[in-house]
């Protein structure tokens, strides 16, 4: 519930997921408007935490790294009512995000995140296996060096 100093009240839904409650007493009047479209409804997901080095980074050592965080968002004060429907953003890795994605929007996004993994593992994975040992069997026999 917003309350205003002249006694409005506007009340909506707060869903059992949303990680705030955005209520609010004693907002001017003429603040209302404003404070109901800032309403925002959220639950954050966390993302894979993996090492990688960064342009921005003089360390010589990998940092870590949070890719594919995600969260469910929804405006209920949005000026569209399709506007105010819950949609997924995703946050790739660092500030490039993929936002207002629908429940389609989210299974083609794990549809190809599935595609680069059984990519990885069923293409990367045994090639590197096999050039790894065609590798290791040129540089390890004889009396030459291990480069």
């Amino acid at each position: 519930m917003i309350t205003t100093t002249a006694g409005e009240q506007v009340s909506g839904y707060l869903p059992p997921w949303a990680a705030e409650d955005p209520s609010e007493a004693d907002v001017p009047p003429e603040e209302l408007a404003a404070r109901l479209a800032d309403v925002c409804h959220y639950r954050e997901f966390p993302g894979q935490v993996l090492r990688a080095y960064s342009p921005g980074n003089s360390s010589v050592a990998p940092e870590e790294l949070e890719v594919m965080s995600s969260s469910i968002t929804c405006t209920p004060y949005a000026p569209a009512p399709e506007l105010a429907l819950p949609v997924v953003t995703v946050r790739v890795a660092g500030e490039y995000w993929m936002t207002d994605l629908d429940p389609a929007g989210v299974a083609d996004l794990v549809a190809g995140l599935r595609a680069v993994a059984d990519r990885l593992d069923g293409v990367v994975i045994p090639q590197l296996n096999d050039i790894r040992a065609e590798w290791t069997a040129h540089h390890t026999s004889g009396t030459g060096t291990r480069p």
